[in-house]
């Protein structure tokens, strides 16, 4: 027979976030600069190397002002490629899209920053409670 193990907690205890789980500030801001420099190739490579909420939480926001910098990059350059032309008159033809793509990278992006700013909020009244276990 296996032992058991008795420092398994249970109920409120084992939904205290850890220091390892939350991450750091500057882990957010590197996943944050990673994404929003690599596109989704560093959303994955930040989603695969990091588990800590920071990480995660980073790579959202920077995901959503990815989108944001590509939507502007294609409103406002003029291009040569035949294909990046066609992608230029679609947003102008289609401002509703435009918008909608636009207000999806804001959200996600200020979304990723609010999430993070919650858990961060909610370890530091963590580490003001006593602790009984």
């Amino acid at each position: 027979v296996p032992p058991r193990n008795r420092h398994v907690t249970y109920g409120y205890a084992a939904m205290l976030l850890s220091n390892e789980e939350l991450g750091t500030d500057s882990i957010f801001i590197l996943c944050f600069l990673v994404c929003l420099l690599f596109n989704w190739v560093g959303y994955i490579i930040c989603c695969c190397l990091f588990t800590s909420i920071a990480a995660r939480c980073g790579a959202l926001s920077g995901i959503g002002l990815n989108l944001i910098k590509m939507l502007v990059i294609l409103r406002k350059c003029q291009f040569e490629n035949p294909q990046l032309v066609q992608t230029q008159l679609y947003l102008q033809l289609h401002d509703f899209q435009y918008a909608a793509l636009m207000l999806l990278g804001i959200v996600t992006m200020f979304y990723g920053f609010l999430r993070y700013n919650t858990a961060k909020a909610q370890f530091n009244r963590q580490a003001l409670l006593p602790r009984y276990m």
